[in-house]
């Protein structure tokens, strides 16, 4: 996918859900049903899941322009060819390795490198990145992310690390372009039942909703 389009739909989203576990195909296909019918449409598979080779294209091929669908926790080169060969659409990573981000952009795909500083945040965006994964997100605190972001507003990230329904509304009144929510914050390790992923997944949308809607009428 185009990178200004991913970006776009990420940003008008406001939440990647991450599946980062036991998610082989049939259970992640189920899981992204009942996402999409929560009202979010952009999922990160990660690289340190044992069965997203086989998962990845299989979402692709169940939803297509439906779902937008990415490879999260990439490390470096080889692996974001492996992740493009594969069918990801973005690609994350909790690190800023510039030959992965090299890679990433000489395919024309969208990469959101990990930065923990105001530093690392402008190499990110030197190397050409527009979106960049602040991160840990819960662990620095919203009060780190808005102190960070102040002279550096220009810039797109996603806050990603502990995220949940209880500071996914902080992060993005801070001006996050989006969270990236894992584990307990949302579908679990595979073992979550669908219900409650899908009552999570709609109180999030919820968060997204009011804080864009307050947004617009504060401007």
């Amino acid at each position: 996918m185009d990178p200004s389009r991913a970006l776009e739909q990420i940003r008008q989203c406001g939440i990647i859900t991450v599946l980062r576990g036991d998610f082989p195909p049939d259970k992640a296909i189920a899981v992204c049903e009942v996402l999409l019918d929560a009202g979010l449409n952009v999922v990160e598979l990660t690289h340190n899941s044992p069965d997203w080779r086989t998962a990845l294209p299989a979402v692709r091929d169940a939803f297509g322009d439906d779902l937008l669908v990415g490879m999260g926790t990439v490390l470096n080169p080889a692996q974001v060819r492996e992740a493009l060969d594969t069918g990801a659409e973005f690609l994350v990573s909790p690190i800023l390795d510039p030959p992965s981000v090299s890679t990433a952009h000489a395919a024309g795909v969208l990469m959101a490198p990990g930065a923990a500083t105001p530093s690392e945040a402008v190499q990110a965006a030197n190397l050409g990145c527009r979106l960049i994964k602040f991160f840990p997100a819960g662990a620095l605190g919203v009060n780190y992310f808005r102190a960070m972001r102040g002279p550096l507003n220009d810039l797109n990230f996603t806050c990603n690390g502990h995220m949940h329904v209880g500071n996914v509304g902080e992060f993005l009144q801070a001006g996050a372009a989006a969270c990236g929510v894992a584990g307990d914050g949302l579908a679990g390790n595979g073992s979550r039942p669908l219900p409650e992923i899908h009552a999570i997944a709609r109180d999030l949308a919820a968060i997204v909703r009011e804080v864009r809607g307050a947004e617009k009428v504060g401007r």
